[in-house]
């Protein structure tokens, strides 16, 4: 089950569920423990694996939304692969490839936008020294 980047990290469910059942079975050990009913130690214990089971469940919901995020391919390999399958004539694969190249930045977090442009900056440079 992947996690639904639109519900955010923490879901309503899993507020309630903290509410409803956490938080009221801490609160209730706590006042049984104070009564000296529950040992300290059972006490610690049971709230230790509630926030414990909290933590793991949005630890896995946290996973799942960054894995739903790195699934959308990069417009260049996109650009391939419809070439490659024949989706696209050689004329409308170059022009959409100068499309993609001229872009400054395709807002990736590895900067590939940017070397690019700086590439393209630096080309010029180079022709004009010959």
């Amino acid at each position: 089950m992947v996690a639904d980047p639109e519900k955010g990290l923490v879901t309503d469910l899993m507020l309630g569920m903290m509410l409803v059942f956490g938080f009221d079975v801490v609160l209730l050990l706590g006042v049984f423990w104070i009564a000296g009913l529950v040992s300290g130690t059972a006490f610690f214990t049971v709230t230790t694996i509630i926030v414990a089971c909290y933590g793991v469940w949005i630890g896995y919901r946290w996973w799942g939304l960054r894995s739903a995020e790195s699934t959308e391919p990069e417009p260049l390999d996109e650009l391939k692969r419809r070439y490659a399958a024949g989706e696209l004539t050689e004329d409308e694969f170059e022009a959409k490839l100068e499309t993609v190249i001229e872009e400054p930045n395709t807002g990736d977090s590895t900067g590939r936008g940017e070397k690019t442009a700086n590439r393209q900056q630096q080309e010029p440079a180079v022709e004009s020294e010959q």
